[in-house]
């Protein structure tokens, strides 16, 4: 587990080691996904009371996340001649470590938080951009375009989670925000099948 952990600071500091020492024990990086789901959990207060629940859907849907973008850009990546070796589950999970900090925005006032959440996840970009560039040894923008094109599929999953925890009972979601769900489930469906076409 220490080994992980330095990874992920070696991944911050954009230090990336080849693919091959970034399969771990499943255990591992299974734990640290689950964890992560928890500490996200911290950030759906507007999902009603139920707390396990809460907790439930937000562990859900940092492992469908994960799994699910892990597996296309290994898809995406070999399409691009990258030389993807192995499975990216670890590497992605270690690069999503600096995810961690973002419950802390929840302590600042809404102008800072609202900075604070935009730099990390700009810098999270990054540092996913830089680990999968380099371990497959391809440009950076084709990873990026990669991340671009996972993005609808990435809101549909959200979507899914979203209203399976509403059935059930494990959120309760704002009128606002329910319509807000069915709509952004609406043009994600619409976006993945365009580009399937």
């Amino acid at each position: 587990m220490r080994l992980l952990i330095d990874d992920v600071i070696d991944l911050l500091r954009l230090r990336v080691k080849p693919l091959a020492a970034y399969q771990y024990p499943w255990w591992q990086p299974a734990l640290m996904l689950t964890v992560l789901g928890l500490v996200a959990s911290g950030d759906t207060g507007d999902l009603g009371d139920n707390i396990a629940g809460r907790m439930g859907y937000a562990v859900a849907l940092t492992w469908l996340a994960v799994a699910g973008f892990s597996r296309f850009m290994s898809f995406w990546l070999r399409l691009n001649k990258g030389d993807v070796g192995g499975s990216l589950f670890g590497l992605v999970v270690v690069a999503s470590g600096l995810q961690f900090i973002l419950p802390l925005a929840s302590w600042l006032p809404d102008d800072a938080a609202a900075g604070m959440y935009f730099s990390v996840s700009l810098f999270g970009m990054i540092v996913m951009v830089n680990a999968l560039s380099k371990v497959a040894a391809v440009s950076k923008w084709r990873v990026l375009l990669g991340m671009f094109l996972f993005a609808p599929l990435g809101l549909l999953l959200m979507a899914v989670t979203l209203s399976f925890s509403k059935m059930a009972g494990w959120v309760d979601l704002p009128p606002e925000v329910e319509a807000a769900v069915q709509a952004q489930a609406k043009n994600a469906s619409g976006s993945a099948a365009w580009l399937k076409k």
